[in-house]
């Protein structure tokens, strides 16, 4: 450990709007305690132990030690004696005797002293307990990071729940950084010794994964009420300062409205930006923001707004999405270039073709069978099949529709519409309707495509960091390029990248997948849709406990509903409302879940 490396720890730490750091039961280098002084950290100092402590004649030498030492660092504001049972009570009485301010005495892990610092209570815990109890409500512990579950995941929740209650003060998550040693014996491996350390936000190089971003928004000293940018919008934003100290009109905010690109181009083009005002907003208090957007903003796709300190360090950069995916589909789908379309029957299956495109349908389920475009296979097939829920066709009916040929199910049960459209133009659409189950873990469509061929994806979205259900933030509106990689969240080997490529992508509006066969497009036209590209592969060296998603069995899906993920002591569902399953309900036949999708397997 150097200097060097705590200030890097320090801004890391800052970077994500965390203002607090646990020193837990390790003893802190004094050049870290010296960085939080410089940089601004509240620290808790620690007396190390934990599950058992030291007798009453050593745990005073060394608190005697510690609180020397460390007494004149003035970020440190708390003191901890021992830790989840780690605490002697007999040596609770030198922190007030020897320290000249007085600074407050936690046990972590116990209600002591009027603070509740329990570990790892359910989101909602407690009968005149923790969050609904008198005591002010700390704890020390209350996420426990695993792999990629935990830390953003259920923070959400919990943090809400936190700064609705006057009586909390906040809460510490376990840990910052995966912890791995280099095994010299083993070719210079990174062992994490399976799953009992590779629990931090960021990995044993630091190397950011997607939490770290999650937490970013999440604790942004500014908040942003939820806003949708209609045509209507003037240009105000309700936010809230969550400073303790910072009036907002000591920060800056700057603006960026954005042309994005559609698929095959790559330049971003700016249709105008600028600076606001920043308005005077105490600590605590809520106000308005104003941007001053040119009366053409609407033919931008994205607003940016960045927010920064009165240091100039970035607080976090937020996206609304102006145009809506019905809008972009409408401007990269041509539906009537190209030669009439033709059909074709067997007793299994019919083909379409136009302009070079053929595509196989089976007549018994709807699904897509085979697809040939500019003489070249495309391995997307066995689809749609519906996930979790009975949504099946009896059959089909192909028809002209003017120069289009349709396909469309004879539907049964839960499927209300199942339709194939060929265009001239040699795209092909596709509408589904159905009733999803009232509880589903994942609720949509899926296909298969070999994974060995997925070389990468350009896609249009939020990311480019994958999403769960209960961590949905920390994302970005933009084009993204990601090349395909098999990165296991915090699993201990050598070169990770991130982020990694498969998982669940949030508000799809197109992606080009780049194959060993040959690039196909696909292009939604409805809000709210998830990608899901590819299963990550779990984790090999140690159990995942509740760190780990559900996936469809498919390889490429499209979903109204994610799945959530856990801690590595929690099931997702005990961390809050949107760690729960899907939940749909209708009284009536009039309100099917619907999605639209556009396909193009060749080149034009």
């Amino acid at each position: 450990m150097s200097k060097r490396l705590s200030i890097e720890d320090v801004n890391l730490l800052k970077e994500m709007n965390m203002n607090a750091v646990r020193m837990s039961h390790y003893p802190p280098d004094s050049h870290f305690l010296d960085v939080c002084d410089s940089l601004g950290l509240f620290v808790l100092d620690e007396l190390a132990g934990w599950q058992t402590n030291y007798d009453t004649k050593t745990g005073s030498e060394l608190a005697h030690k510690m609180i020397f030492h460390d007494v004149n660092h003035p970020s440190i504001v708390i003191w901890d004696n021992g830790n989840e049972g780690g605490w002697n009570y007999d040596v609770d009485h030198w922190f007030e005797e020897l320290d000249p301010q007085k600074r407050p005495l936690i046990h972590p892990w116990q209600v002591f002293k009027n603070t509740d610092t329990q570990h790892y209570k359910d989101w909602d815990y407690g009968n005149a307990t923790h969050q609904h109890g008198h005591n002010v409500t700390f704890p020390t512990e209350f996420l426990h990071g695993l792999y990629d579950g935990g830390h953003g995941a259920g923070l959400e929740d919990f943090w809400r729940q936190m700064w609705q209650n006057p009586l909390s003060a906040g809460g510490f998550l376990w840990v910052y950084a995966d912890e791995s040693v280099v095994r010299t014996d083993k070719n210079r491996e990174l062992d994490a010794d399976k799953n009992h350390a590779p629990d931090g936000i960021v990995g044993p190089y630091h190397e950011k994964e997607g939490s770290f971003f999650t937490i970013k928004e999440i604790w942004s000293p500014i908040f942003f009420e939820k806003r949708f940018i209609t045509s209507h919008f003037d240009g105000t934003f309700n936010i809230e300062n969550r400073y303790h100290y910072t009036n907002i009109n000591q920060c800056h905010f700057k603006w960026n409205l954005v042309k994005l690109p559609l698929p095959g181009e790559t330049k971003q083009t700016s249709v105008a930006s600028g600076k606001t005002h920043s308005p005077n907003i105490q600590p605590n208090h809520k106000g308005e923001l104003k941007i001053d957007l040119p009366t053409d903003f609407t033919s931008a796709d994205v607003l940016y707004v960045t927010a920064t300190d009165p240091h100039g360090k970035e607080i976090y950069t937020w996206s609304w999405p102006i145009s809506l995916p019905e809008k972009v589909s409408g401007i990269i789908v041509d539906k009537t270039i190209g030669e009439i379309t033709n059909f074709s029957e067997t007793d299994e299956t019919v083909t379409l073709t136009a302009i070079g495109t053929e595509i196989e349908i089976s007549k018994k389920t709807c699904q897509l069978q085979n697809i040939i475009a500019n003489n070249k296979s495309v391995s997307l097939s066995n689809g749609p099949v519906f996930i979790e829920t009975i949504a099946e066709s009896d059959g089909v009916k192909t028809y002209r529709e003017g120069n289009n040929v349709v396909v469309e199910a004879i539907t049964k049960n839960k499927l209300k519409q199942l339709k194939w459209t060929l265009y001239p133009s040699g795209w092909l659409r596709l509408d589904v309707q159905y009733f999803p189950p009232y509880n589903t873990t994942l609720m949509g469509i899926t296909f298969s495509y070999p994974e060995e061929k997925i070389k990468g994806m350009t896609w249009m979205g939020d990311g480019p960091y994958r999403v769960y259900k209960n961590r949905l933030k920390g994302t970005t509106f933009n084009v993204w390029d990601k090349k395909y990689n098999n990165t296991i969240t915090g699993e201990s080997t050598y070169g990770l990248e991130y982020p990694e490529f498969k998982g669940f992508h949030k508000n799809l509006y197109w992606a080009t997948i780049d194959t060993e066969e040959q690039p196909f497009t696909v292009v939604c036209a409805t809000e709210n849709i998830y990608l899901h590209m590819l299963t990550p592969d779990k984790p090999q060296k140690g159990e995942t406990n509740y760190a780990f998603a559900e996936y469809p069995k498919g390889n490429i899906s499209f979903l109204h509903g994610i799945s959530p993920i856990g801690t590595k002591f929690r099931s997702a569902e005990k961390t809050g409302p949107m760690g729960q399953k899907n939940a749909y309900t209708t009284h009536g036949t009039e309100y099917p879940k619907d999605l639209t999708l556009y396909f193009n397997f060749g080149e034009n």
